[in-house]
């Protein structure tokens, strides 16, 4: 009997699709890689660990208890070795995150002899992500999942090496490719939120992530540590203690 194994980037893809497992007739099991691949550096586990905790500053206490970042990764190795996987299935959709994702399992899985299949993501208001998806429809969409050939794995895993080496702290998905760009590309989307009165720092974030694209969601954490950098760059205003996101006001700082 086939032994399939489903793999999503964080809690919440993964999450809906155990239940898909075990509700909905979708047949494996489901792991989960907790992280956010937009931003970041990929190249060392425990560097990727420094820059998350640095992001957290601003932002609420760091929660992470790992020293690696790609602890996970390895974690899930074994699982695949000691429950014999035959099939592994990949589930993401058309967004710099999950792109990266696709890649980095490739990458990590080079070693891997049984099948490894994708599962695309239809769009859906706009966006292309496994999480906006219920169970019960993530179990429907199995029916689209396609073999990867060796060939192409093998050309993810280039990828992966590409996007490791050649993008530096911030990226973004354009026109099917993973590319690199500044990491104060999206400072003018916090500053559009802002205006000449006080606003709780959490409404100019969420404003801010609402002007994101379908393919490049960007997370509140992003936000918050961008926000961080522009008030000490001078350009925007705070009022309060900034140690947590939910305790400080901003406002412009050109008005």
């Amino acid at each position: 009997m086939s032994q399939l194994l489903h793999l999503a980037l964080g809690d919440s893809a993964a999450g809906c699709l155990l239940e898909a497992c075990r509700n909905h007739g979708l047949p494996g099991t489901a792991f989960g890689i907790q992280d956010d691949l937009s931003h970041g550096p990929l190249d060392d586990g425990r560097k990727r660990i420094e820059y998350m905790r640095a992001s957290f500053r601003g932002y609420d206490e760091f929660y992470l208890d790992l020293e690696d970042a790609f602890i996970p990764w390895r974690a899930l190795i074994t699982q695949i070795e000691q429950e014999g996987i035959d099939s592994v299935v990949i589930w993401c959709g058309e967004n710099v995150s999950e792109a990266t994702f696709l890649a980095m399992a490739c990458w990590w899985l080079a070693d891997y002899p049984g099948r490894m299949l994708q599962v695309p993501m239809p769009k859906r208001d706009g966006r292309h992500y496994v999480a906006i998806y219920r169970p019960a429809e993530l179990a429907e969409l199995f029916a689209s999942a396609r073999e990867l050939a060796n060939t192409e794995r093998t050309a993810l895993a280039g990828e992966f090496l590409h996007i490791r080496e050649e993008t530096g702290l911030l990226r973004r998905w354009e026109v099917g490719r993973v590319k690199d760009i500044p990491v104060d590309y999206y400072d003018q989307l916090l500053l559009a939120s802002c205006t000449d009165d006080w606003i709780l720092a959490p409404r100019v974030i969420g404003s801010a992530m609402s002007r994101c694209d379908g393919h490049n969601l960007l997370s509140d954490l992003f936000f918050s540590s961008r926000l961080q950098s522009l008030v000490e760059a001078g350009r925007i205003e705070a009022d309060g203690d900034r140690s947590r996101i939910r305790d400080y006001v901003v406002r412009r700082a050109d008005r």
